[in-house]
């Protein structure tokens, strides 16, 4: 029982030194599609890297960043509640009356060769405000809000 105890004490003391924060539950909307893609800020190297098994990583420098803005959008949960009124009229209707809230990180950005590029990505719910907080911390950035507090910087 020792060696596990050990083994876990490493491991807790070598997670807690890397300076890098992981969101795993993030995605890239990219030609109208939304990829799963891990999000990583590393405070250490200075840069944002979107990765996922089915693409070459995405990395882009804070240094390179131009802009950051935020948005949060709601729409009324339609289709699901149309779907569940098959089964049952009246939770079908009151999914229909509910809102889904979305989170998206707008990027805009120079690539090494000096063009302008820009990407979207859509934060997990549980995880946007830690990824703009440590975000705006490690790139010393501010994150514009483009909801009705327009003209807001997130903290």
């Amino acid at each position: 029982m020792r060696k596990g105890k050990t083994a876990l004490a490493v491991f807790l003391l070598v997670s807690g030194l890397t300076s890098a924060e992981t969101f795993p539950k993030s995605r890239l909307v990219n030609g109208g599609r939304e990829i799963p893609v891990r999000l990583q800020l590393d405070k250490d190297t200075g840069t944002m890297t979107l990765s996922n098994a089915n693409m070459a990583n995405i990395s882009i420098p804070y240094a390179q960043v131009e802009k950051l803005s935020y948005e949060q959008a709601a729409h009324h949960r339609v289709k699901e509640g149309a779907i569940l009124m098959l089964a049952s009229l009246g939770a079908g209707g009151v999914v229909m009356l509910t809102k889904s809230k979305s989170h998206w990180l707008y990027v805009d950005y120079k690539n090494s060769d000096g063009s302008a590029k820009s990407l979207v990505v859509k934060l997990d719910k549980r995880e946007y405000k830690t990824a703009l907080s440590v975000l705006h911390e490690q790139s010393g950035k501010e994150i514009e809000t483009l909801t009705a507090e327009k003209g807001k910087a997130y903290r």
